[in-house]
């Protein structure tokens, strides 16, 4: 798997965590508010998801090296 999907499928796996200990907590708290909190705090995810997006893109490197090569016999 490649660095560049390894960092998405943490990332996917690190919102629906979030998003399930959220929605756990409006379970145990009825006076928490999950709709309340994803919909004061949408913008914050939408950014930190287009920084991952910049970081990724300017860490991809730009040259293209054999990785793998056969040993020479």
């Amino acid at each position: 798997m490649s660095v560049r999907s390894r960092s998405g499928v943490l990332i996917t796996g690190l919102i629906l965590m979030a998003l399930g200990i959220i929605f756990l907590l409006e379970n145990f708290y009825p006076s928490f508010s999950a709709w309340r909190l994803i919909g004061r705090y949408w913008p914050v995810i939408l950014i930190i998801i287009g920084v991952k997006k910049l970081i990724d893109y300017f860490s991809w490197p730009t040259t293209t090296s054999p990785v793998n090569r056969a040993p020479k016999e």
